[in-house]
């Protein structure tokens, strides 16, 4: 019989520990424990024949991150066949009939036909509730969620019941470098949020939240303003907000959200939402694209950006209460995280944060569109100047 020598971190007796069906991993950075997780996976497939999935929102970020800390652990073991591993399904088969099968949820007709027996998400706050519901119920065992605590109160893993939580941070993993050590530890000076959130691992409220927001159900009736897109490829995504209003409230729903779209699968997207002649007001640094999407029949336009375009929209935003359909996971993320810039002294500055404002940039065009005092004014008075 081969002997298997494993170094873990503590996450791998979590998991052990763990006494209901679905457990939480809670990290700050470098905490070691989707490594540790990927670790007690692969026993499992060892150990009895199983068919485990192994999740994240994207394909690059699947190959990037899980396959590629997936055949470290297997090489360290001296287990790994690359002719074991379909590469075009991202399937691994083990001689005992075992099979880890690596999936993206941004395929959601694929997460119909998934069946596991074991489940792992990794990154599980990108991950929407209704992708969740699919792959859940297609599990007979043991379902394992790993995130960072970056997510707001009324994001879906939060409120989960009937699980366990267990909170891990960088001192848990003792195979990470000194330096790597020093640079996290360094955050108890630079940035208090990010050293409680990625040091502490902690959840942080937002002190300097630009926007207040609630977050509903379903959204009531109402009238569309407009929808408001904003162009992302590789590392920025392309996001289409839909924006309603009722007297003084604002109604956000999220209808794209995705990297790596080029221009004819945005519009076969907008086919597909059955956008019509809706308005849409878009980014006006990509006129190519605008362009293209108008040939492909649809009525963008590019939003006009004054000086300070940003903050001017902020303020627009900021006349209305702002509410989030439930389902809107990555508005409800940016409008929790999105906050005022600090300098190093520590005070508070009247610019955002950039990052984290890709759904926010494509509600702002609509805003400084359509809302503004100035666009609401058109065509009721007649001035004339003598």
């Amino acid at each position: 019989m081969a002997t298997i020598d494993i170094d873990s971190t503590i996450t791998y007796q979590h998991i052990e520990e763990a006494k209901h069906r679905v457990s939480q991993h809670i990290g700050g950075t470098r905490s070691g424990k989707t490594y540790s997780i990927l670790q007690w996976i692969i026993i499992q497939a060892l150990t009895k024949q199983q068919e485990i999935s192994v999740v994240r929102k994207t394909i690059p970020s699947l190959k990037r991150t899980l396959i590629k800390d997936f055949k470290e652990i297997m090489l360290k073991m001296d287990l790994y066949e690359p002719d074991s591993f379909n590469i075009s399904e991202r399937v691994y088969s083990f001689d005992n009939g075992s099979r880890i099968s690596f999936i993206n949820t941004d395929d959601a007709e694929k997460l119909r036909g998934v069946a596991s027996d074991i489940l792992f998400i990794d990154e599980a706050s990108e991950v929407d509730e209704e992708s969740y519901f699919q792959l859940s119920i297609r599990t007979s065992g043991r379902i394992i969620l790993a995130f960072n605590p970056t997510i707001s109160p009324y994001h879906w893993l939060r409120k989960m019941e009937d699980c366990d939580r267990f909170t891990t941070t960088y001192k848990n993993n003792p195979f990470l470098p000194d330096d790597m050590v020093k640079a996290i530890e360094d955050l108890k000076h630079k940035n208090e949020k990010y050293w409680k959130i990625y040091g502490l691992g902690e959840y942080a409220p937002n002190e300097r939240a630009i926007f207040q927001f609630e977050v509903v159900d379903k959204i009531p009736i109402c009238d569309l303003v407009a929808l408001g897109m904003d162009f992302g490829y590789s590392v920025d995504p392309t996001t289409l907000v839909a924006v309603h209003r009722r007297n003084d409230t604002l109604y956000l729903r999220e209808l794209i959200y995705e990297k790596g779209l080029i221009t004819q699968q945005i519009i076969d997207k907008l086919s597909n939402l059955g956008i019509g002649d809706t308005e849409i007001w878009a980014d006006s640094a990509e006129p190519r694209l605008i362009d293209e999407i108008y040939r492909g029949g649809f009525n963008i336009k590019p939003v006009k950006k004054g000086p300070d375009s940003v903050r001017f929209g902020i303020g627009v935003l900021q006349n209305f209460k702002l509410v989030a359909e439930k389902g809107s996971q990555n508005i409800i993320n940016e409008l929790y995280s999105y906050n005022w810039m600090q300098d190093k002294n520590g005070i508070t500055l009247d610019r955002p944060e950039p990052g984290l404002d890709h759904a926010i940039d494509a509600i702002r065009y609509v805003a400084m569109s359509r809302l503004s005092i100035k666009e609401q004014s058109k065509g009721k008075y007649a001035i004339n100047i003598r």
